[in-house]
C-alpha cells in the first residue's frame, strides 16, 4: 500500500451512527449511468410505513436501485435507456387491480405537453415483509415503461403479453421464484397455454406469468442471447411480431412457438419439481450468480444449505448467499451470514470476503471495525474493483468522524490511482453534503 495509505490512523472510539448506503458500483459490476432520465418520488404517502425506518431505507435507495434497473435492462434485453423518459414512483399500503392484489404496477399516459409519464405504483406491503426487494420491483416495472416509451404507448399496448410481461420477469431476474411459487401451489398443465390474458390484456394468474417468462427462456436458450437481444430491439422499431420472430429466429411463427413452448414449460416445470440434490442446488446457485441473477442465486443457494452441504461446500454457499442478499440491499442478513462463514482462500477470494465483512459492519453501524476492514481489504487487495471500493468508504467514514484533512489526502490518492473509477464522483458527494 501506498506510504500515503499507510498513514491512515486506526480509529480508537465506537461509532455507532447507522449510515446510509450507496450501490456498490464498481464492486459488482454495476457503472453509474448518467442521469438522462427523470426519476420523480411522490412524497404524499402517508400510509402506514410513513417515518418506519425500513421506508427511509427504500426511499434512499430508490435513486441507486433506478440505475441499477436500467443497467439489468440493458444486460439482460439489450434495451438502451431513452434520452429523455419521465418516472414517477408512487407508494401504495394496497395495491390491486381488478380485485386482484399487485406488488407493483406500471402506469403511462401522456401529459398535457405531449410527454409520456410513465407512473409506478409499488406496494410496500411486500418490501417491507420481505416477500419483494425493491431492485426487482423496480426492473420489472421500469422494462414495461421503457419500452412504452421507446415504442409509443399504442404501438406498445399491442404487443402479445408473452412479449410484455416475459421480457419484465425476466429482466427482473423473478422467474425462478415465480416457478416455485407455482409448483408449492400447485398447477395443471392443461392450462398452461390456453388460459386466456384477462379483459383488459393484464395477466391474471401465477400460470401466465410463468408461462410468460417460460416463452423468453425458449428463445433465449434455444437461439442465444444475441438473437433474443436483435428480436427485442427489433420489435422496439417495428412493432411487427410475426416479421421480427422471423427474421431474428430462422423462420419461426408465433404458431410454432407456442407448439414448441408447451413442450418446454411442461420439461422446465417438471424439472423444478423433482428432488435435488444440495450439490445440485449449490451449483445452480453459483451459476446463476455468476450470470447476475441474484434473486435465483439466493433462492439455490439457501436451498443448498438447507439440504445440507460438507463443510467446504457450506462455506462457499453461505458466502455468495451473503453477496446475494448485499446486492438486494439487505446487509443486517449478509452481516449475520458472515459470522458463520470460516474462508478458504482457495475457494473464497479474501479481499473480497473481508470488503463484505467491513460493508455488513458499516451497515450495523459498527464504523470502528468496519474501518479496519476495509484497510485490511485496501492491503490485501489486487483487484482494483475491491480497492476503489475500500477507499471510497474509508473516505465516508473520515467524513464522519470529523477528520476532513485525512479524507482529502485519501481522495487525492484515490483519484490519482483510479481516475475514471465510479466511486469518484460519489466521494466528491461526500464532501459536498458537509454542512
Amino acid at each position: 500500500m501506498s506510504e500515503h495509505l499507510a498513514r491512515l490512523v486506526p480509529l480508537r472510539f465506537p461509532f455507532a451512527k447507522v449510515v446510509a448506503l450507496v450501490v456498490l458500483v464498481a464492486l459488482f459490476g454495476f457503472s453509474l449511468l448518467p442521469l438522462r432520465a427523470s426519476l420523480h418520488v411522490d412524497t404524499s404517502y402517508d400510509g402506514r410505513y410513513r417515518g418506519h425506518p425500513a421506508f427511509d431505507k427504500v426511499l434512499a435507495d430508490i435513486p441507486f436501485v433506478y440505475q441499477e434497473s436500467l443497467e439489468k435492462l440493458r444486460k439482460s434485453l439489450g434495451l438502451k435507456t431513452p434520452e429523455k423518459i419521465n418516472i414517477v414512483v408512487i407508494f401504495s399500503d394496497h395495491l390491486t387491480h381488478n380485485g386482484v392484489r399487485l406488488r407493483g404496477k406500471r402506469r403511462s399516459v401522456r401529459g398535457s405537453t405531449g410527454k409520456i409519464i410513465h407512473y409506478i405504483y409499488l406496494d410496500l406491503e411486500f418490501l417491507m415483509n420481505g416477500q419483494a426487494t425493491l431492485l426487482e420491483e423496480m426492473a420489472h416495472e421500469l422494462t414495461h415503461a421503457v419500452m412504452a416509451e421507446q415504442m409509443g404507448l399504442e404501438r406498445y399496448d399491442r404487443l402479445p403479453m408473452w412479449i410484455k410481461e416475459g421480457t419484465a420477469v425476466h429482466a427482473a431476474d423473478q422467474g425462478l421464484a415465480r416457478i416455485k411459487a407455482l409448483l408449492k401451489r400447485g398447477y395443471n398443465l392443461a392450462r398452461l397455454g390456453n388460459e386466456d390474458e384477462g379483459d383488459d390484456g393484464n395477466p391474471i394468474s401465477l400460470e401466465k406469468y410463468v408461462e410468460n417468462y417460460l416463452k423468453i427462456q425458449f428463445l433465449l436458450k434455444t437461439y442465444g442471447q444475441s438473437a433474443l437481444h436483435t428480436f427485442i430491439s427489433a420489435i422496439m422499431r417495428s412493432g411487427q411480431v410475426d416479421h421480427e420472430l422471423a427474421a431474428s429466429f430462422n423462420g419461426l411463427n408465433e404458431e410454432t412457438l407456442n407448439h414448441y413452448c408447451r413442450d418446454f414449460i411442461a420439461r422446465q416445470l417438471t424439472a423444478n419439481a423433482r428432488p435435488v440434490q444440495a450439490q445440485e442446488h449449490l451449483a445452480h446457485g453459483i451459476r446463476f450468480f455468476e450470470a447476475g441473477e441474484f434473486l435465483s442465486a439466493r433462492l439455490a443457494l439457501t436451498e443448498a444449505l438447507d439440504a445440507g452441504l460438507v463443510d467446504r461446500d457450506f462455506q462457499k454457499a453461505a458466502y455468495l448467499l451473503a453477496e446475494c442478499f448485499i446486492q438486494e440491499r439487505n446487509p443486517e442478513i449478509a452481516f449475520t451470514i458472515l459470522q458463520r462463514v470460516r474462508p478458504n482462500p482457495a475457494d473464497i477470494p479474501m479481499d473480497r470476503y473481508a470488503f463484505l465483512q467491513a460493508y455488513t459492519q458499516y451497515a450495523m453501524g459498527m464504523t470502528t471495525a468496519s474501518y479496519e476492514g476495509f484497510r485490511n481489504a485496501l492491503n490485501i487487495s489486487t483487484t482494483p474493483a475491491v480497492k476503489e471500493g475500500a477507499l471510497y468508504y474509508i473516505i465516508r467514514i473520515l467524513l464522519e468522524i470529523g477528520k476532513r484533512p485525512e479524507a482529502d489526502r485519501v481522495l487525492g490518492y484515490f483519484q490519482q490511482q483510479f481516475p475514471q473509477s465510479g466511486y469518484i464522483p460519489l466521494a466528491r458527494q461526500a464532501f459536498a453534503n458537509l454542512p
